[in-house]
């Protein structure tokens, strides 16, 4: 009778994750350790889909009920034709990476945006009506403007390789949420008076960027009086950006803490309620010592 597993019946809904490939994804972790804690009647996998068959997976899935699902990489975009609603911030960032099912068909959410503003004020920071330097202007620095300006940000300069990336994002985010919004170049960025937040959602640090980090002068977090240095990059845990941060005494945070909230709000999406900050905290701290140990 030990070998009995109860955990999952007929009434036990499905969520998963969708992308190409998916099978390396953190989702299942997060999203089956959520589980546990609430004791709720679920379960979460991932499913690799092709582009090709993009469409027919999204009609498949919601005659299977699927009652959610999390996108990623490359079907952020893609996805929203498939929807029949979609959310203001998910439209303004123009990508969703959570579908909740209805009785119309599936909509769309970008909980990267909550998940950003969950790790930096979970940490003691709060954005409204600071300075922010967002570093990149491309998928992940579209949910992090968003969440600048919709949180009341005081001004938020927009720095990118192309400047005409940045210029484009700072427009949609002044036009929808009356942000005092400024593309700058890199190299601008050094003439700036003052900068409460440094945000850095460009590959600098990533991938064959290790080592590499997109403010090259360490003097800079003291000069502009920065409160705290994020980095949506958490694999290496410490950037060489937040390394130079640090080695200066402001406080940093990787994007670990923003993977896991951004599952929680998907969670609160899909199930109509909102967790208690301590189940929160719980929960990053065990998934955050689980990924050090594991991953």
């Amino acid at each position: 009778m030990n070998n009995i597993n109860t955990d999952v019946k007929g009434t036990t809904d499905v969520y998963a994750v969708i992308g190409c490939p998916v099978h390396h994804s953190f989702s299942p972790v997060i999203h089956n350790t959520v589980k546990n804690i609430t004791h709720k009647d679920f379960i979460y996998t991932a499913l690799e889909v092709r582009p090709e068959m993009l469409g027919a997976a999204i009609k498949g899935a919601y005659a299977l009920g699927i009652k959610g699902m999390n996108v990623t990489v490359p079907h952020k975009v893609a996805v929203m034709d498939e929807l029949c609603r979609i959310d203001k911030n998910a439209s303004v960032i123009n990508a969703v990476n959570t579908l909740k099912y209805t009785d119309k068909g599936y909509e769309g959410y970008n909980t990267d945006v909550i998940g950003v503003y969950y790790a930096i004020k979970n940490r003691g920071f709060d954005i409204k009506n600071k300075n922010i330097l967002l570093l990149g202007a491309g998928g992940a620095g579209n949910a992090c403007a968003v969440m600048a300006a919709d949180k009341g940000c005081a001004k938020l300069y927009i720095s990118n390789r192309t400047i005409e990336k940045a210029q484009k994002l700072s427009k949609t985010v002044a036009d929808n949420y009356g942000c005092d919004a400024r593309a700058i170049s890199l190299e601008d960025i050094y003439g700036i008076d003052s900068v409460d937040i440094v945000i850095n959602s460009t590959v600098m640090g990533f991938g064959n960027n290790v080592g590499v980090s997109p403010i090259k002068d360490k003097e800079f977090f003291k000069e502009k009086n920065v409160e705290l240095v994020f980095d949506v990059i958490y694999a290496p845990w410490e950037t060489q950006l937040l390394k130079d941060a640090s080695s200066q005494g402001i406080p940093v945070l990787n994007g670990f803490d923003m993977l896991v909230y951004q599952a929680v709000a998907a969670e609160e999406i899909w199930f109509g309620e909102s967790f208690e900050s301590e189940l929160k905290e719980k929960l990053c701290s065990e998934l955050r010592k689980y990924y050090r140990e594991n991953c």
